[in-house]
């Protein structure tokens, strides 16, 4: 078997020392453009591919990015934030390393903990609830953290959070337009920082309307489709089915439409139902719900920018200590979901 080429391969070929072939690699300016080019263009025929790892033992950096989310699959929205972080870093040589917890606190703590052992250079945590005591507790002094997501607060050193206050607002404001006066919210447990936003921009947008809040809480976020199912079937139960319903999350929109049909109540002509996060389901021909956006792509690169800025800023520690933080609001999708209240 041919051993795979190294550095000192490309020297030999270029005559000139193995030093100068690792610098002319990473574009160091005291290696000539003629001599650098040289040496790219014999490690590309020859196949080199240079070991990240060694090079982050010899540089003291880690070109790895580490990312905890609290599940993956089309039915979250982590999957699009995900793929946005790692298409990014890898637009800056940088890779990264995920773990997906299930919902699983003690699995987050495990990924925690072998995230630091592997000591990547910063670590993204959209976390499973609002309390991070522990994330912080097991990567204080070890790893830089970002916290991202709707449950962090503001107040955290280093976030990217998401105004769901903003969300209701448009829900509400547009929903008026439309002639609705008899609009609903349907929530789900655990109630964290994402739905006590939620919650108090509904509140809040409706009492600017003049309108009276109803609000309904039924069942968990692992299973928010059967939560939208179950609240629609009590309301239909006592005939108290409001002209317009915002679901927390697409997932309840669609338990919600799925309820709504099984009784030949027509959407958008008889209910208007919202969603939120823009699933890839959302915009199917059958469903055409009307939700609310994040812009997936822009907040992965801002992760991956605060990220890089962070582990720049560990290895310049003289410098004053930066907090980087970023608020995101989310964009409505109209779709057949929703239409004008039928007087």
């Amino acid at each position: 078997m041919n051993k795979k080429p190294t550095i000192k391969t490309i020297a030999a070929l270029a005559g000139v020392s193995h030093v100068a072939v690792s610098r002319a690699l990473r574009g160091c300016s005291d290696i000539s453009l003629e001599t650098t080019e040289k040496i790219r263009q014999i490690a590309k025929d020859i196949g080199y591919m240079p070991n990240a790892f060694a090079r982050s033992l010899s540089s003291k950096r880690s070109d790895i990015i580490g990312m905890i989310v609290p599940a993956l699959g089309k039915d979250t929205a982590y999957d699009d934030v995900f793929n946005a972080i790692s298409a990014s870093a890898a637009e800056k040589g940088l890779s990264v390393l995920l773990g997906s917890c299930s919902r699983d606190v003690e699995l987050e703590k495990i990924f925690c903990q072998r995230m630091c052992e592997n000591r990547v250079g910063a670590l993204i945590v959209s976390p499973i609830s609002s309390d991070i005591s522990h994330i912080k507790e097991i990567c204080r002094n070890i790893v830089p953290l970002i916290f991202i997501g709707g449950k962090v607060d503001t107040e955290e050193e280093n976030c990217i959070t998401f105004d769901y206050r903003h969300s209701a607002k448009l829900v509400v404001d547009y929903l008026h337009e439309l002639g609705h006066s008899d609009i609903a919210l349907f929530l789900y447990y655990p109630n964290n920082r994402t739905i006590t936003q939620k919650l108090e921009g509904y509140q809040q947008a409706m009492k600017g309307q003049g309108l009276i809040p109803k609000i309904y809480w039924e069942g968990y976020s692992l299973d928010t489709f059967k939560a939208g199912q179950l609240l629609t079937e009590q309301l239909i139960a006592k005939n108290e089915l409001p002209t317009a319903i915002w679901c927390a999350s697409d997932l309840m929109a669609m338990g919600t439409i799925e309820a709504l049909r099984k009784h030949n109540i027509r959407i958008p002509e008889d209910v208007s139902v919202i969603g939120h996060d823009n699933l890839f389901f959302s915009d199917i021909s059958s469903f055409s719900l009307t939700t609310l956006s994040m812009p997936k792509v822009e907040i992965g690169k801002k992760a991956v920018d605060m990220a890089i800025s962070i582990m720049s800023g560990e290895e310049n520690s003289n410098e004053p200590k930066m907090e980087h933080k970023a608020v995101f609001n989310a964009e409505l999708i109209t779709r057949g979901s929703t239409g004008k209240v039928k007087y």
